[in-house]
């Protein structure tokens, strides 16, 4: 048997599971911390959601790899030493988390992304990346403290900054889901050909741009020389490995209620509730 927290050699398939298994485990270990938590007992529901965090860091850390790995030289190994040295240390996920909730890189609200309002209210999930194993085990255990006295779970954790954190922390599965096709266009697009402009084209872009205050006429002159030029079309490496967009006429609502989506399947259906949908009929159901 292997040693646990070793992350060995993985092939595209084992991948693809692991990356759902450790979605799907994130979102138990989420809503198992909210049940706790509306029951009273908050000193376990943090528990539970730093174990949550740490395996959505996991899986933040796959799609970084499987981003990464379309640019990589062709035949490379998926487990590379960061992902080696990220598998075993609990703080190294539980920061990847943090920092990509900051970040929130794949926003999917109406307004821009605010980091530094993001870092306001995950002041509480910085706090765990610093002191993760006590915090876990708090929820768990009844301890002694020489100062304070008898240490229970059920007062090991701050109620509201809680419930605002595990709000936050349950979309990161639904933003993953999302990064993944926007990484796939992103990459494919990157990579198209582009077909020389006709003189004509050059000279109505030319006419369109030359006025726009910032833009100095030697960048107008190099764009220019880019669509008289247009662009071969590259290649993306490590195609088992790399994220890829569905086929073409694939069903959109394939994957609702599959293991691994459960965030972006609750998303969907409160979606399609607002909007006065049905999503059964949408999933073919």
């Amino acid at each position: 048997m292997s040693k646990r927290n070793i992350l060995p050699a993985l092939t595209p398939g084992q991948v693809v599971q692991l990356n759902d298994e450790l979605l799907a485990n994130a979102d138990r270990l989420l809503t198992a911390a909210s049940e706790l938590l509306d029951s009273g007992n908050a000193g376990l529901a943090r528990s539970l959601a730093i174990l949550g965090l740490e395996e959505s860091g996991k899986a933040i850390a796959i799609h970084e790899r499987r981003r990464e790995i379309a640019y990589a030289e062709e035949g490379s190994e998926f487990v590379d030493a960061r992902l080696v040295q990220l598998w075993a240390n609990h703080q190294n996920k539980l920061t990847l988390a943090y920092d990509f909730l900051v970040r929130d890189e794949y926003w999917f609200g109406t307004g821009p992304s605010d980091p530094e309002a993001n870092r306001a209210w995950l002041g509480e999930v910085e706090a765990w990346t610093r002191e993760h194993n006590m915090l876990k085990q708090r929820g768990f255990y009844v301890d002694v403290d020489a100062q304070i006295g008898i240490l229970i779970p059920g007062s090991a954790a701050d109620e509201q900054s809680l419930r605002e954190v595990l709000a936050h922390v349950h979309q990161i599965g639904w933003q993953l889901r999302l990064g993944e096709h926007i990484v796939a266009r992103q990459q494919e697009e990157s990579v198209r050909a582009i077909p020389p402009a006709s003189e004509e084209d050059i000279a109505r872009f030319r006419d369109a741009v030359s006025g726009v205050d910032g833009i100095a006429a030697a960048e107008v002159d190099r764009m220019c020389e880019e669509m008289r030029a247009g662009k071969p079309a590259g290649v993306l490496n490590n195609d088992a490995y790399r994220l890829r967009l569905p086929e073409p006429g694939a069903n959109p609502f394939a994957n609702l209620g599959r293991r691994g989506y459960e965030a972006e399947t609750r998303e969907l259906i409160q979606l399609a509730e607002q909007l006065g949908l049905d999503h059964r009929d949408e999933a073919g159901g």
